[in-house]
C-alpha cells in the first residue's frame, strides 16, 4: 500500500512511470542479451529507506508518528505487510537522492527509537531485488556493474517478464 503526503500520490504515480517501468524494462532488455555488465540507470539513484515492524499495523502507527514528529517533512513510500513465510511488515520511504536518504534514515531511527525501540531501520538501494540476483549484494555494485550470477539470469528474465507484462 503506497502513502504519499500529496492526497492523489502525484510523486509516486510520476515515479513509476518516470522511473520505476523504464528501469525494469531496460534491465529485461539488458539481460535478454545474456550481457557480461548492466547499465544501471534509474537503480543507480534509487533509494529505500526501511523500518522493520511486527505486522501492517504496526507500520501505519509509525507513520502516523513519523507525521507527527516530523509535519513538515513531504515522503513517499509504501507499507508493506507480512509475506507468506515471514513473521514482520516494513514501512518503506523511497528517495533518489543519497543525501535525503541519510536524512530519512535519521528522521526514521529517532521515530523508530522513540516509539518501536528495538526495531531494525536500514538503507537498501532501490529495487534491489531483481537486482541483486544478478548483480550480487548492492553495496558492490557500480553505475555499469558486472553480472555476477549469470545462471540466475534466465530466472530473472522470466520474473520480469511476468512482473511487467503479466502471464503468457
Amino acid at each position: 500500500m503506497s502513502f504519499e503526503t500529496h492526497p492523489r500520490l502525484a510523486r509516486t504515480k510520476a515515479r513509476l512511470y518516470e522511473r520505476c517501468l523504464p528501469c525494469l524494462t531496460g534491465l529485461l532488455d539488458q539481460l535478454r542479451g545474456n550481457p557480461a555488465q548492466v547499465n544501471l540507470t534509474h537503480a543507480w539513484d534509487c533509494w529505500k529507506v526501511v523500518a522493520v515492524v511486527r505486522d501492517e499495523a504496526e507500520a501505519m502507527e509509525l507513520l502516523a508518528r513519523f507525521a507527527e514528529t516530523f509535519p513538515g517533512e513531504y515522503c513517499y513510500g509504501k507499507l508493506g505487510g507480512k509475506r507468506p513465510g515471514r513473521d514482520t511488515a516494513a514501512l518503506v520511504f523511497h528517495t533518489e537522492d543519497a543525501g535525503r536518504r541519510d536524512q530519512l534514515e535519521g528522521m526514521l531511527r529517532h521515530v523508530v527509537d522513540a516509539h518501536c525501540p528495538g526495531r531494525t531501520v536500514f538503507v537498501s538501494r532501490g529495487c534491489s531485488d531483481p537486482y541483486e540476483a544478478v548483480l550480487g549484494p548492492w553495496p558492490g555494485w557500480t553505475r555499469t556493474c558486472p553480472v555476477r550470477h549469470p545462471e540466475r539470469v534466465p530466472e530473472v528474465v522470466a520474473r520480469l517478464r511476468e512482473m511487467l507484462y503479466g502471464k503468457s
